[in-house]
């Protein structure tokens, strides 16, 4: 719900988060969200570049700032007691736009970088909006995963 909220709320510019959890024998256990910090555009000449706040959100999930809030707030989590171990990012949609670069970097580090079974939750406000909830998971695959480290992946 609070991925859904949090998506909905910043319809149309791209909303991002991280997720916490339990990674229990061969099931990944989603527990807890949270938003990452947004950060606001500057205006130049007077108008704003609507692409420029999607962009930046876009990449928000392996922005160093992003990263040292993530690790604070699992910090904070634990000294709690609840389930504090990352497990994924989540990110907005639009009408099943969601397969770009920032979103295949995002998920290339978090796999890399924290544990090959980490997710991406992908929530579609433009779809949920006609009447089914669009929240979907995705992982790369091990070949991909090397694919890209060799950089014999292209968009084209």
């Amino acid at each position: 719900m609070k991925i859904i909220k949090h998506c909905s709320q910043t319809f149309p510019t791209t909303a991002t988060g991280f997720l916490v959890g339990m990674d229990a024998k061969s099931t990944l256990e989603i527990t807890n969200s949270f938003p990452f910090p947004t950060v606001d555009v500057p205006v130049t000449d007077s108008h704003h570049d609507s692409n420029a706040s999607s962009n930046l959100a876009a990449a928000a999930p392996r922005a160093k700032n992003n990263t040292l809030y993530q690790t604070e707030m699992i910090k904070k989590l634990r000294e709690v007691n609840v389930d504090a171990n990352n497990v994924g990012w989540y990110t907005s949609a639009n009408l099943g736009n969601f397969v770009n670069m920032n979103m295949i970097e995002n998920q290339y580090h978090y796999q890399k970088e924290l544990n090959e079974r980490t997710v991406a939750i992908i929530h579609d406000v433009s779809r949920s909006s006609q009447g089914s909830l669009s929240l979907r998971a995705f992982r790369l695959s091990p070949a991909f995963m090397v694919a890209y480290k060799e950089n014999k992946f292209t968009v084209e």
